[in-house]
């Protein structure tokens, strides 16, 4: 009797955890063909990465392709701009995974799956990271041996530890590429991957609801190496205390795994690069067209218009754009479910960016900088840093010092001259509707984060020395991505947020590829999202 209570027992966890996994993965699943006639197989609204990457993989399989973007060059966040004799990257800091020479997985997959890899040329750096914190001042290398021998160099009583989150990191990853085709799985393929769960990605399914602290507790006992171990939640969004463990295991292994990369030119090499590709297959690439509206025909996405009022029909849609966007301004809530608009209004969205371009008519790295990527903490509380920065103070908060004319990339700024730029997390609220006010606070708060960074570069406070000197806020990238209060993340990745929403919609022609959706969020993941919905839209179209 006790044994039959048992199988029973065991049978009745086993459909608990296929029911809730399949809940867990759920989407908005459309099969067959759109077959309506239109003039484009696809349209896509934004040529951000996400937008860029959709396009590169759909006109690779033969799929007639426009897209649209609103600014005068492609590439979204991932673009440069000049002043003078400098150059800036608008937000690439470093990309993991494309390059070559490590596990070869992931990006650098996608890249040569859609043709843009042999067009762009990849810098390894030489550092992961600097992390300076009170009492603390440690480069970590790009490359799991050298970062687990710094640490334990610095800390030998956490060998053990150290040895244990990389385990986890590897095996995290293992486990989400091992589900990484699962959002095409439909039916009863999909219902037995996604039971097998627990047993199969049991390092995936033990973390996905805990926190990046819930890690670090079960690695290490110091509170040193915790914070420095931690130190790119600054990169992810949300506080250690706060921050899906699934992001800061994965992340970590795709960069110490598979390297630490530069795209020589700045990211608008990437953007241009995929620009590129899409032409050259046919497809078509129109800057200065700025869609203000999906058309709408029987429930289903007929095509676009954009601010000229010109339109364009197609048979699916992408948005490389922020959901709010899409279903608030370009669809309208009206032709969503309720329950999707509801569960979209619920999810929390992550914070902005505050930072400073710099130009300077000094070679940091002749006076000794020779590091790339400086993390400068005032705290090592990531939660107390965190509502710091938010509120606007970022005297007390913490400050990612990039030096680009470090990257072996002579781009960015003539010789014997060096750019660097500050990046800080703010909060959309916090700044100014009035103009006046608005432009008071931003000079005084770009002298704040200066001045915060010139703890670790004093030479950044010397007016001598700064030929360029340009702030951005979070109504700067709202300007310029049309993305809610400026956010650059998507949602806020919290356990219970780290799927954010599906790449497909419940308009069974209307597809998401922006960093809003279920690959979370970077250079990298926008790609991979990008990747996502065209292989969404192909697995339609029967193309293998």
């Amino acid at each position: 009797m006790s044994g039959k209570r048992k199988r029973g027992s065991t049978i009745a966890v086993f459909v608990m955890a296929a029911l809730f996994a399949a809940i867990l993965f759920s989407g908005c699943a459309a099969t067959g063909p759109a077959t309506r006639s239109a003039d484009y197989d696809v349209i896509i609204i934004g040529a951000g990465l996400g937008g860029l990457s959709a396009g590169a993989h759909l006109a690779s399989n033969d799929l007639k392709v426009l897209v649209l973007e609103q600014h005068d060059k492609v590439g979204g966040c991932a673009t440069r701009f000049e002043r003078g004799e400098f150059t800036f990257d608008a937000s690439l800091h470093e990309m993991a995974g494309g390059g070559p020479g490590k596990n070869d997985r992931g990006l650098y997959q996608l890249l040569h799956l859609c043709g843009v890899y042999d067009k762009i040329e990849f810098i390894p750096l030489p550092d992961f990271y600097r992390s300076i914190f009170p009492d603390i001042d440690i480069m970590l290398p790009p490359d799991w041996e050298g970062f687990k021998y710094a640490l334990k160099s610095k800390w030998p009583e956490e060998a053990d530890g150290i040895e244990k989150f990389h385990r986890l990191c590897a095996d995290t990853l293992d486990d989400l590429m091992e589900l990484k085709n699962l959002f095409r799985y439909r039916g009863a393929k999909a219902f037995l991957a996604k039971a097998m769960v627990p047993l199969r990605q049991p390092t995936f399914y033990r973390y996905k609801d805990k926190t990046l602290q819930d890690v670090l507790d079960d690695c290490f006992t110091n509170d040193d190496i915790k914070a420095v171990v931690s130190q790119l939640w600054v990169y992810y969004g949300a506080p250690v205390p706060e921050q899906s463990a699934l992001i800061g295991l994965a992340a970590t292994e795709t960069y110490l795994g598979d390297g630490v990369w530069h795209i020589k030119g700045t990211s608008q090499a990437l953007s241009d690069a995929y620009a590129e590709r899409i032409r050259e297959l046919g497809g078509e690439v129109r800057t200065l067209s700025k869609v203000t509206r999906v058309i709408m025909e029987d429930g289903m996405a007929a095509g676009v218009e954009i601010a000229s009022g010109q339109t364009f029909t197609g048979r699916y849609v992408v948005a490389n754009t922020d959901p709010y966007q899409l279903v608030f301004k370009l669809v309208g809530r009206d032709y969503f479910p309720e329950a999707y608009v509801q569960n979209l209004e619920n999810l929390k969205p992550a914070n902005s960016l505050f930072g400073v371009y710099m130009g300077l008519d000094i070679d940091l790295k002749a006076k000794g900088y020779h590091d790339v990527e400086i993390f400068y903490n005032t705290s090592k509380d990531s939660v107390v840093l965190h509502d710091n920065m938010m509120k606007g103070d970022f005297a007390d908060g913490a400050v990612a010092i990039t030096i680009y004319s470090n990257m072996g990339d002579p781009i960015y700024a003539p010789p014997g001259k060096s750019v660097v730029t500050l990046t800080a997390y703010s909060d959309y609220a916090v700044w100014p509707e009035d103009s006046k006010a608005y432009y008071a606070m931003k000079d005084r708060k770009v002298d704040e984060l200066v001045a915060l960074a010139a703890n670790v570069i004093p030479e950044l406070a010397d007016p001598a020395v700064v030929a360029i000197k340009e702030g951005f806020t979070p109504r700067t990238l709202k300007r310029y991505t049309m993305n809610r209060d400026g956010v650059v993340y998507g949602f806020y990745l919290s356990p219970d947020q780290w799927q954010k929403i599906p790449n497909e919609t419940p308009i069974s022609n209307l597809y998401i590829a922006s960093n809003w959706s279920q690959a979370w969020h970077g250079m990298g993941s926008a790609q991979i999202n990008g990747w996502r919905a065209a292989r969404l839209i192909m697995d339609r179209e029967g193309i293998e």
